[in-house]
Parts: structure tokens; C-alpha cells; sequence
């Protein structure tokens, strides 16, 4: 009697582990009642049948985590979590030499505080000194300082 419930003990550790890595993605009640259960098998076949039965029952169960752990790790169980996509755009690196203090442009987009602005034909990301600037607005370049362009209200 005592090896079933040693039996059932580890199965339901291990159904409810497998749930908690494959169907609920965290860690939770799940997970918790499957390590409880883990627990509580070792602690019943030591105690109740004896130092050799706990010992393979405390083997058993280490085992079966690792198994889980490696299955978790290298199975598809966490396709469904993973992030997928990769990041394949580039950042347009300008040179702020090509630009002076006066150059003249139109903000391509709202600038709060920073923005898209076109200057000389070419798009290029700016620092608003003079606060909000409106798509459409006509800009000029007030200063050029630590590689950024800073632009106000032509």
C-alpha cells in the first residue's frame, strides 16, 4: 500500500509539473502543488517505509526534475511563450557636419521635443529646444551639440 501511495504521490508531481511548464506559462498554484506533492512522496517513503525506500524515492523524483527541466528547456513547450521575431532594421546614422546653425527645414513629424525633420533634402532625427513643433511647421537649426541637431520655430 505504502509503494502506491509513494507511486501516485510522484505521478501527481509529475502531471501537475508538466502542466505548469507546457499549459500555464509562469509559475503558480500549479507548480507549487506538483513540488508539494514531490515533496510530500520523499517525506512518506522515508518516514513511513524506510531510509532505502526514501532514498530511491528522493532519486526518482531528482530525476524526473531534471527530465522536466531539459524537456522544458530544450522541448517546444516554450515556443509558445518565446519571442519569434527578429529585429533586422537599422539605424540611419547622419553626420551632423553636414549641417549648420541656420539650416532651414520642415518637420516631418510632431516634434515633442524630439522628432523627424527634413533639412537639405535629408530626414534626420532632432532635439526641439523651443518646445512642441506641428507636422508641417517650418524649422531651423539653433544649435549642433553632442552629435544631436537641436532645432526651434523658423
Amino acid at each position: 500500500m505504502e509503494i502506491a501511495v509513494i507511486s501516485f504521490l510522484v505521478l501527481l508531481a509529475t502531471v501537475l509539473l508538466v502542466v505548469e511548464v507546457v499549459f500555464i506559462p509562469g509559475f503558480g498554484f500549479t507548480g507549487i502543488m506538483g513540488i508539494a506533492s514531490m515533496i510530500g512522496a520523499v517525506a512518506y517513503a522515508f518516514f513511513e517505509v524506510g531510509n532505502v525506500a526514501g532514498w530511491v524515492t528522493l532519486l526518482v523524483s531528482a530525476l524526473i526534475c531534471i527530465a522536466l527541466f531539459f524537456w522544458a528547456l530544450y522541448g517546444s513547450s516554450l515556443d509558445k511563450v518565446a519571442l519569434k521575431k527578429n529585429i533586422n532594421s537599422t539605424v540611419q546614422v547622419v553626420d551632423v557636419k553636414d549641417f549648420k546653425v541656420g539650416d532651414r527645414g520642415v518637420a516631418r513629424t510632431r516634434l515633442a521635443l524630439i522628432g523627424e525633420v527634413e533639412i537639405n533634402g535629408v530626414i534626420v532625427e532632432v532635439k526641439s529646444e523651443a518646445g512642441f513643433i506641428d507636422e508641417g511647421d517650418c524649422i531651423e537649426v539653433s544649435r549642433i551639440a553632442g552629435g544631436s541637431l537641436f532645432v526651434k520655430k523658423a
